[in-house]
């Protein structure tokens, strides 16, 4: 009992953490959805463990902590996901701006040599 207690207060207080964060403007809140479903995912599954029991054994899972493990390892890599196309997406547009800026700084010194 003291083990989902102590999950549930740290449940709590990531997702506060991620609201601070949001409401600081140090995080987007597009970002910090994943961390908010998460935190609320983990929560439930401390409170009601009766549904994860459920799933473990239908999925055929000898132990509901490997099914957790595996539930936890792929909400990580869509997180990561996430942020790698956001990455990429940032990447792109920084060298797209690059390539402007070079096209403008050219275009500024032609006028000057006239």
């Amino acid at each position: 009992m003291l083990i989902r207690v102590i999950i549930i207060v740290a449940c709590l207080a990531l997702f506060v953490y991620t609201i601070a964060l949001v409401s600081s403007k140090r995080l987007l809140l597009k970002y910090s959805l994943l961390w908010l479903a998460l935190s609320l995912v983990l929560a439930l599954c401390a409170l009601f463990p009766g549904p994860v029991y459920l799933f473990a054994d239908f999925f055929g899972f000898e132990t509901p902590s490997n099914f957790l493990f595996v539930v936890a390892i792929f909400f990580l890599l869509a997180i990561t996901l996430s942020l790698s196309i956001i990455a990429s997406r940032q990447n792109a547009y920084i060298k797209s701006l690059v390539q402007d800026l070079a096209l403008l700084k050219d275009k500024i010194g032609d006028g000057r040599d006239q």
